[in-house]
């Protein structure tokens, strides 16, 4: 049985909504996927990365490259 049999025409054929900005005109199911995107975006740049966090005495950050 074809995916696509499984649902229902009306369904199908349904006109989305869109905003429009001048020219611009866009799904607000896609406005609402660039947004969640752009938050997803921003957290990766201000979220640290766990376990990257450097300490005080680490004998890898030291100027000699940890040699005794």
């Amino acid at each position: 049985m074809p995916l696509i049999a499984a649902f229902p025409t009306s369904a199908m054929a349904a006109a989305g909504h869109y905003l429009h900005w001048g020219v611009l005109s866009v799904s607000t199911t896609n406005l609402l996927i660039v947004i969640a995107m752009l938050v997803l975006f921003g957290l990766a740049l201000v979220v640290p990365f766990p376990g990257h966090r450097r300490k005080a005495n680490s004998t890898v950050d030291r100027a000699d490259g940890g040699a005794s």
